[in-house]
């Protein structure tokens, strides 16, 4: 096994220099093409160390296999471990479980398997190191630095069968195949395809390789072979042909844990502080290679000191040269093979919440230039690439790439700006814009808002009244007909102030004011996070009842003992559950009046679900006019949570 960095041997330095010359390459040219330091690649050409990545790079560009051309690693701990192979291989940690799953998709017949993961996860650590522990040789199959200089495949296999089976190959490729199969029949191997992505354009194999691959890959998986392959690649693998393969399968590889983070720090010799620790592995989606490349600057910068490390870095974490590079190789092959995804892992960038689940609608709303039937096939591809992910049907980014999609944002110089704004909102107002019933909700919203005194933004009150709508809605079907089996099944409810779309300032007596969680509405505000709008917004009526039943509530949480301390007292229990009926009713009988709509308004769970996408829509359009021209904002402002009658009285004029 190698370490992270790499030095060329006397051998291979003259390879290498011979490979300069047949490319017609100097040393200059080539560091240029590479995007790399020139000392870099003087150091190279020198047999001094350097990064593992830039050092396989150099090898690609030049057309050599760069374990024909490395020497002994340097850095300690693999010193030790080729000195006794027996030894513990501390530049390994964490995949345990990884190394088990690839173990029973072989046992289950397995003969092809893609590792399919973002950069740097650690794809091909995880590949060699499964071949070593099977104890299986593996031939090298590279197939490229860019889809301009793909390798070709009838040479490879050419080759191997002279150099390795020594088997004297046929003119035809597809008779190559075959004598590969023979050999593959009677002979254990591995074979490794690492970094395959420069071959696929959106999944699919390049031309003119595509019949190459396919008829390797096919003659691979054949179930009568021995062998097992394993493939590299940042991208997966959606060509017909070989998905219908019985014995092909993906694996998604995730990062590592954080349990391994700190197992390899330690063993660097860094000192660990928790909170820092979660904090970075966190940033860096567990990154295997940030793992490696962030150690030695660690000890170097902070004297092995991870809290001080990370104060230091935390607003910057792309300042190292290889994580950033790490990270753009894969948005620039986005950019190049599919700009429309590429456009909205920017745009997904420009939100100002780091680290939170977005929901899809947020996603749906910044793909304004995709045709509506097509926007979650980009959404597709971007998890595809593992550029976004995905926790409980909502999406998130992780900070390292967060701050590579602000970069590359940057760049698009007229995105989101006073034309593309706009847009968004048409995408948001459209959610609700053929449901009759719901535009009937935000005519009732304009009315209420409209007729309350008060010194807030019309859009924050709004925001108000439509996220009561909401919540209370949402409460009258919790609360009947069993209030304690829907509230309290488990225990009792810290957030039913959510439930009930109110809570109560600790500085002040019951209702002298209320507050609503309301990110909508203390968007307007100047400071504080919560929206507080006196009681007069509300009606008495209202007030009050609503002041009842969360005395109710209150009751019943000081009464918790009754029920779980083994003095269960059923006639308390069913008193209060009547008691909480029905003011329940009472509400639900007071909101029809309070909501002046004359008949029973009940959402639908379709509708229910509508609205709410509706609402987190109008988070995200928020959320982006911090960076709006007065203009802009003072349109969009205007108009949020209008109905469409409304909003076409008000024309955006730039």
């Amino acid at each position: 096994m190698t370490g992270r960095s790499l030095k060329a041997s006397l051998k291979g330095i003259e390879q290498a220099n011979k490979a300069l010359t047949r490319n017609a390459l100097g040393k200059k040219a080539l560091a240029l093409e590479l995007g790399i330091a020139r000392s870099t690649v003087h150091n190279f050409f020198s047999g001094k160390a350097i990064d593992r990545l830039n050092f396989e790079e150099i090898c690609k560009r030049l057309g050599l296999d760069w374990q024909d051309i490395v020497t002994i690693p340097v850095c300690k701990s693999q010193t030790e471990e080729h000195q006794n192979p027996t030894s513990k291989n501390y530049d390994f940690v964490g995949r345990e479980d990884a190394i088990a799953h690839l173990n029973n998709l072989v046992n289950e017949g397995a003969k092809v398997i893609l590792i399919h993961a973002e950069g740097g996860i650690g794809k091909t650590t995880l590949a060699t190191k499964w071949f070593e522990l099977q104890r299986l040789e593996y031939l090298d199959l590279r197939v490229g630095s860019t889809p301009q200089n793909l390798n070709s495949v009838e040479d490879w296999v050419r080759i191997k069968l002279i150099n390795y089976f020594k088997v004297n190959p046929e003119q035809n490729f597809i008779t190559m195949l075959e004598q590969l199969k023979i050999q593959l029949k009677t002979k254990k191997i591995g074979i490794l395809i690492d970094n395959f992505e420069p071959a696929l354009i959106n999944g699919e194999f390049i031309e003119p390789y595509y019949s190459y691959y396919v008829e390797l890959l096919t003659v691979l998986a054949d179930k009568s072979v021995q062998s097992i392959t394993l493939i590299t690649s940042r991208e997966q693998i959606y060509e017909h042909t070989v998905k219908r393969l019985q014995t092909f399968t993906n694996y998604k590889l995730e990062g590592l844990k954080q349990e391994s983070w700190q197992q390899y720090f330690e063993t660097c010799k860094i000192s660990i502080d928790d909170a820092a620790l979660s904090e970075m592995h966190q940033a860096y989606g567990g990154n295997a290679e940030a793992m490696f490349i962030l150690s030695p600057e660690i000890l170097k910068e902070a004297q092995g000191n991870l809290k001080v490390y990370w104060q230091d870095n935390r607003e910057d974490i792309l300042r190292h040269k290889t994580i950033e590079k790490l990270v753009q190789r894969q948005f620039d092959k986005l950019k190049n093979d599919n700009v429309q995804a590429y456009k909205l892992l920017c745009r997904f960038g420009f939100y100002s919440n780091q680290g939170i689940n977005v929901p899809k609608i947020w996603l749906f709303c910044l793909l304004w230039d995709v045709p509506k039937n097509r926007r979650q096939r980009v959404i597709d591809d971007l998890c595809d690439y593992s550029l976004i992910k995905i926790r409980e049907k909502e999406y998130y980014l992780h900070t390292f790439i967060r701050a590579a999609s602000l970069e590359n944002f940057s760049l698009f110089v007229n995105e989101l700006n006073n034309d593309q704004l706009p847009l968004i909102k048409q995408q948001v107002d459209a959610i609700l814009e053929a449901e009759s019933e719901l535009q009937l909700l935000l005519v009732w919203v304009q009315q209420k808002s409209s007729s309350v005194k008060s010194t807030f933004n019309q859009a924050s009150i709004r925001a108000f009244y439509l996220y009561l709508a909401l919540s209370i809605n949402h409460a009258i079907s919790h609360l009947c007909p069993n209030p304690i089996v829907a509230l309290f099944e488990e225990d009792f409810n810290p957030e039913i102030a959510f439930v009930l779309g109110l809570e109560l300032t600790e500085e002040s007596d019951k209702f002298n004011d209320i507050y609503f969680d309301l990110e909508l509405a203390y968007a307007f505000g100047d400071s504080p996070k919560k929206t507080y709008l006196k009681h007069y917004a509300l009606e008495p009526e209202l007030v009050k009842l609503l002041q009842a039943l969360e005395d109710k509530i209150l009751d019943y949480s000081t009464s918790m003992s009754f029920l779980y301390g083994g003095r269960y007292e059923n006639s308390w229990q069913d008193h209060w559950s009547n008691e909480v009926n029905d003011l329940a009713e009472e509400l639900r009988l007071m909101l029809i009046k309070y909501r002046n709509i004359g008949h029973e308004w009940k959402f639908t769970e379709r509708e229910r679900y509508l609205v709410q996408q509706y609402y987190n829509a109008n988070k995200l359009l928020v959320d982006c006019l911090k960076k709006a021209s007065e203009t802009v904002r003072s349109h969009i402002e205007d108009t949020l949570l209008l109905p469409i009658a409304e909003i076409e009285k008000r024309p955006f004029k730039n």
